[in-house]
Formats: structure tokens, sequence, C-alpha cells
């Protein structure tokens, strides 16, 4: 056997096979490394937007804790311009609703809720959103508003707080079987039936059943 003739013969077969299909395995190796290189990047630069987030809204609770809430607004809102599709703006809107609340601007407190109602990725931050723009409609002697936030088809494990908040609504609609039907509920839901909320959930009852014999 001609050794020599084979071994060309192979060569030749490799040169031909690589000039075939030489160019599609180097883009596709190419791919590859931009591939890997660029969901690096993209690990890399979602880091650098959580630390930068991560600190606008701890800089927001300090203030907040100082008493600073100018300050707080400030940092809040630009998290919230800056790092808007992060976790922590969603957690920053929360904080802004609840200082509206606190002076009293009811009307931006559910457009921040809104907000989060509408951007949040967590059902639970969802969740606590209705439940909170529920409480501002209620503030507002709007119960029937109210009402229709917590209209939704599932309320996950925040039935307790639902059927409580449902209940506080009724009494201000003077619908009072209602809201103790909706009270009892909330006490059988609860994860901690022998917790501190339960046992304004029971004065709130004695409270209707006093009220209405």
């Amino acid at each position: 056997m001609d050794v020599s003739r084979t071994e060309d013969e192979q060569l030749e077969a490799l040169k031909k096979w690589w000039l075939e299909n030489g160019l599609s395995i180097v883009a596709g190796v190419v791919i590859g490394i931009v591939a890997i290189f660029g969901w690096r990047g993209w690990q890399s630069h979602q880091r650098t937007i959580a630390v930068a987030a991560s600190s606008l809204y701890t800089e927001t609770i300090v203030n907040i804790r100082q008493g600073n809430t100018t300050r707080a607004r400030e940092v809040a809102n630009q998290l919230l311009a800056e790092y808007g599709s992060s976790g922590y703006a969603t957690f920053a809107a929360l904080l802004l609703a609840r200082l509206d609340v606190d002076e009293n601007n009811d009307q931006a407190a559910l457009e921040q809720l809104q907000w989060v109602l509408d951007n949040a990725d967590q059902e639970g931050l969802k969740h606590l959103a209705r439940l909170r723009m529920a409480r501002v409609h209620l503030a507002m002697h709007q119960p029937e508003k109210a009402l229709e936030v917590l209209d939704v088809p599932s309320q996950g494990k925040f039935t307790a707080g639902y059927e409580e908040l449902k209940g506080d609504i009724y009494v201000q609609l003077n619908q009072i079987d209602r809201a103790r039907t909706s009270y009892q509920l909330a006490l059988a839901e609860s994860d901690s039936p022998a917790g501190n909320n339960n046992i304004y959930l029971q004065l709130k009852l004695d409270d209707i059943g006093r009220s209405n014999p």
C-alpha cells in the first residue's frame, strides 16, 4: 500500500471539506464567543444597575428616617427616572406613595400605586399596591372605588388582607352583614390565628355586633 498517497488523499479530502465547511465553523465559533462575552457584558451591566439603584434606595430610606422627606423624594424620583426597570424602583414608588398619604396628597399616592400595578414584576407587590390603593380610596370616602380595586380573580396569599379591608369598606357602606362575613373570612384565612392582627379583627367583629345586635 502507498501510505504517502493515502495520506495525500486524506489531506486533499480534508482541504476540500474545510473549503466547504470552514467558513461556517469559524462563523459559529465567532458567534459563540460574541454571545459569551455579550452575556457577560449584559450581566455586568445589570449588576451595575442593581448597585446604583440599591444605593439610591438606601439613600431614600436614610433620608426618610432622618425626617428629610424633601431629599427622600428627590432621590426616589431619580431612582424611578434612571432605573425604572429595577426592582428597587417599585419599592421607591411604594415609599413615595406612603409619603404622599402622610402629607394628605391622596391623588399623588394613587398615581404612585398605579405605577406599581403597571410595572411590578412580582404579584405580591401588585397585591400590596392594590390593598394600599383601596385604603386610600376608603380614606377619601370612596368605598365603591375601593371595592373595584379589590375586585380581582386571585388574591394569592393576601386573602386575609383583602377580606379585612372589604370588611372595613362594607362598614363605611353600612352593609354590616357583608362586613361581618368579610371579617370572619379574614380570621379564617389568617396565617397566624394567635397574632395581634386577629385581635383587632375580633374587636372589629365585636364592635359591629354591639352596634347592630
